[in-house]
């Protein structure tokens, strides 16, 4: 049989491949690939429709850069890092904000994490560009790391760009969610970090900018991530207890309907608002209940206000719950009527909104944005205002400044009528701080006018406002912050002015004993201080020492510098002078010539407001002691050999007790003792014992091993106050006392 020759066959030009046709690993390139391109038009087609030309072109040149840039970069999903600024860029599209933040968001990342720097940007982007995108690039640490100090100066780097331009923290938002939806491939150590910071720091801002959403989604995710099983059980129980009561929801809902439609208010929507599982994240809130309650939607704000009537004059108002968030919106923006029913037997929460306010409430300010950068710090003016005053202070904490900005608020009014919004469970310190820093460090409480039946009354600093109450803030000249302030300053301006008003006094006091010191040293020597101090010498050496005279004066008193070892240094012992020293020497006496400049401090008043006693190791009158300088020139007093002591690089200062011997006091002591029978007894007979009375005492359970005793007693000499801490202390079953 005859072989036939094959015909000539004609190559066909390849079609494109679909990826679902490639090999595993080409599937995936090509998806991102895919993704990208994608990205890519979505953002080009946003920017063309909302930019300027000149917007168009940088985002032309980010785009090229930033695939320049981030190119071989992959995450920990495999993915091209690229990816990631591009969906935050798309995010931020659709969010609907300016052209111009879509650029900065597209190189968020750059200055971090390739080799752009901030001069780069600023030369082709421009300085605002570059400000943005330096603000949003975390603080390293020059030994490599995460601390907690380096954690902190992020966290101001950003609040303080923030308050320039709060498009900078949009970014920083939709740059969390996107990298905490893309965190499966990370350790797990990892992702509860990022989920721990995520829930301490940026749910709340996006809470505080009203950009629910986001906070909820946030919210989950970390929930997720960080306490797994608990996630499941709340997740499960919630939808069991759904089950349980949707009937009745859903008979209330259509009632609450009914009842509108019936009186001639139209309403959109009765919406009832069911318990999510981010209402779960921390535990000890009860799995006991789905309804939180309903949302009402009508027409316009007159129809709000409508609507509340009919339902005030249907069912029972809880007193007291009404909120008018219409004529005066929270800090965020959130809008509506606020109001308590009693609606068969149940309290149940009502609030009042239009379809405007509803999306407002939803997606704050973005939900109308126009475009406007002004209108944004005009939304967020009270927000940035709060923050601008604490942003760049070195000694307040990412949680004080949040603490502060706690979405649930109250209003109140100074004696002309100025409404004063403030988070609530604050205070009148705080009111007083929040006015003028002057009216708070002399605050002696205030009179109070709440419309009501009580008229107008005294009430001292410490006490929580209340929403709507009239705040006339009494001074008295007299009156200086100590510690104790800080237990009732909830803002964190108030808790700012009050370490900084005691950190003034206690380096005021330090430079007088630093004065006092050097002023005896020199009579020794037979100086005039005044004379030496303005001495040219003297003052080259604290040219070339950078020091002012009140500082050097300071670091005396803080023994952080010894005149001795000062003037050595410098030279500044004149010859004429020496004879003095020589004839000492001579005599065997040059000590005494520097008696007192390494003097210690005395303790004589328990509550002196620059002594702190550590609860590390507890001191108590008669201890061996030692002290440490603090940032806010306070000395810390610890048992002179407790481990913490030991291992700190404070600077060390030489305490020794000088209490009144013949003071008596009251003192409250706290015990943490073993639990078991007889251990009350034994801690009262150490007390009786020593002459003493117990005027109170509360014991608390800690554990079946563990209790704490809280117990005050009459007042006590010293003497008997030590004798009381040394006998509880012998006591096997005592572990602290403090």
């Amino acid at each position: 049989m005859n072989d036939l020759a094959s015909p000539p066959q004609t190559v066909l030009p390849s079609a494109p491949l679909h990826p679902d046709t490639l090999p595993a690993e080409d599937q995936v390139a090509a998806k991102d690939a895919q993704q990208i391109r994608k990205l890519k038009q979505q953002i080009r087609n946003y920017v063309k429709r909302h930019g300027s030309e000149e917007e168009q072109r940088l985002l032309k040149l980010a785009i090229e850069d930033i695939s320049r840039f981030h190119a071989n970069q992959r995450r920990r999903s495999g993915q091209p890092v690229i990816i990631h600024p591009l969906r935050v860029a798309n995010s931020i599209c659709q969010a609907g904000l300016d052209a111009a933040t879509v650029v900065a968001a597209l190189l968020h990342d750059a200055i971090e994490d390739t080799p752009m720097t901030k001069d780069y940007v600023r030369e082709h982007y421009g300085p605002w560009y570059a400000a943005v995108v330096d603000g949003l690039t975390k603080i390293q640490s020059p030994e490599g790391g995460k601390s907690r100090a380096q954690q902190e100066a992020t966290y101001r780097k950003m609040l303080r760009s923030m308050t320039k331009d709060v498009r900078g923290l949009f970014i920083k938002l939709f740059d969390r969610l996107d990298n905490m939806r893309d965190m499966e491939a990370m350790p797990q150590h990892k992702r509860r970090r990022i989920s721990r910071e995520t829930l301490n720091v940026y749910v709340p801002l996006a809470q505080r900018l009203g950009l629910e959403e986001i906070s909820r989604e946030n919210s989950e995710l970390c929930f997720r991530y960080l306490y797994p099983v608990r996630y499941r059980y709340t997740k499960s129980k919630l939808e069991e207890l759904w089950g349980w009561r949707r009937e009745i929801i859903e008979s209330m809902q259509q009632r609450l309907q009914e009842l509108l439609s019936t009186k001639q208010v139209h309403a959109h929507a009765v919406e009832s608002l069911r318990v999510d599982v981010v209402d779960h994240v921390y535990p000890g809130v009860p799995l006991d209940h789905i309804l939180k309650g309903f949302l009402i939607v009508v027409e316009t704000p007159l129809h709000c206000y409508q609507a509340l009537g009919v339902l005030h004059t249907h069912f029972s108002a809880v007193p007291l719950q009404i909120r008018d968030y219409i004529s005066n919106p929270l800090w965020n923006g959130h809008q509506g009527l606020q109001t308590m029913l009693l609606i068969e037997g149940e309290r149940i929460s009502i609030e009042i909104v239009t379809p405007r306010m509803r999306e407002g409430n939803r997606h704050g300010v973005m939900a109308f944005w126009q475009g406007t950068p002004s209108q944004l710090a005009d939304y967020y003016r009270t927000y940035l205002d709060q923050l601008d005053q604490v942003a760049g202070d070195e000694q307040l904490r990412m949680t004080d400044v949040l603490k502060t900005m706690q979405n649930d608020q109250i209003q109140v009014f100074s004696p002309k009528g100025e409404v004063f919004a403030l988070p609530q469970g604050a205070t009148v310190l705080d009111f007083a701080y929040t006015i003028h820093t002057e009216l708070g460090n002399h605050c002696s409480g205030a009179m109070l006018e709440d419309g009501g039946v009580r008229g107008t009354q005294r009430v001292p600093r410490d006490r929580q406002l209340n929403h709507g109450e009239r705040v006339r803030i009494l001074t008295d000249p007299s009156v200086q912050p100590s510690r104790e302030w800080l237990n009732y300053a909830t803002l964190a301006k108030s808790q700012l002015q009050v370490r900084r008003s005691i950190g003034q006094a206690n380096a005021q006091r330090m430079r007088k004993i630093g004065y006092e010191n050097l002023q005896s040293l020199l009579a020794k020597l037979q100086f005039e201080i005044g004379e030496w101090l303005q001495d040219s010498k003297v003052q080259a050496a604290l040219e070339q020492e950078k020091l002012t005279v009140d500082r050097f004066l300071q670091e005396i008193g803080m023994q952080k510098r010894l005149p001795r070892e000062f003037m050595k240094k410098h030279g500044l012992l004149a010859p004429e002078r020496l004879s003095r020293v020589r004839e000492m020497l001579r005599v065997g006496r040059l000590g005494s010539v520097f008696q007192g400049e390494e003097s210690y401090f005395r303790i004589t008043n328990w509550d002196d407001p620059m002594i702190r006693f550590e609860e590390c190791c507890a001191p108590m009158p008669g201890d061996r002691i030692a002290g440490l300088l603090n940032e806010q020139n306070e000395i810390e007093v610890h048992q002179q050999e407790c481990n913490e002591m030991l291992a700190s690089r404070q600077t060390r200062v030489q305490v020794m007790w000088d209490l009144p011997k013949d003071e008596q006091r009251s003192h409250t002591l706290r015990i943490h003792t073993s639990e078991g029978p007889g251990v009350l007894y034994r801690v009262a007979k150490v007390i009786k014992d020593s002459g003493a009375s117990i005027r109170d005492a509360q014991v608390s359970v800690i554990s079946e091993e563990q209790a704490y005793h809280r117990i005050r007693l009459a007042p006590v000499s010293w003497n008997q106050y030590r004798k009381i801490c040394e006998g509880l202390r012998s006591l096997k079953v005592v572990q602290k006392v403090w």
